[in-house]
């Protein structure tokens, strides 16, 4: 199967919201779930964009939140949560 690079809208995310913190979440999906993953991905309005990626992980995710408590409550919760994630690592920016 080919994949190729998808994103959210445009290919280059937003400029960073004052004080905001963002994350880049790197998620591995079931078998043939990926497509389903990312389209729920983007309906994330936290989810600045989606790319799928060759290698251990299947998606990439950045996401932008106003606080550190959100990264848990987005990942674990929303992103983790979803059907067809197995699991999920995340890389803070700093």
């Amino acid at each position: 199967m080919k994949r190729e690079a998808e994103t959210k809208s445009d290919p280059s995310p937003p400029p960073k919201n004052e004080g905001a913190l963002r994350a880049y979440v790197l998620i591995q999906t079931l078998p043939g779930r990926l497509e389903g993953v990312a389209r729920a991905l983007r309906r994330i309005p936290t989810v600045l964009a989606v790319d799928s990626v060759a290698g251990p992980y299947d998606i990439v995710a950045l996401v932008e939140v106003a606080e550190i408590r959100d990264f848990s409550h987005l990942v674990a919760g929303s992103i983790g949560g979803l059907r067809g994630v197995t699991r999920t690592t995340t890389l803070i920016c700093t």
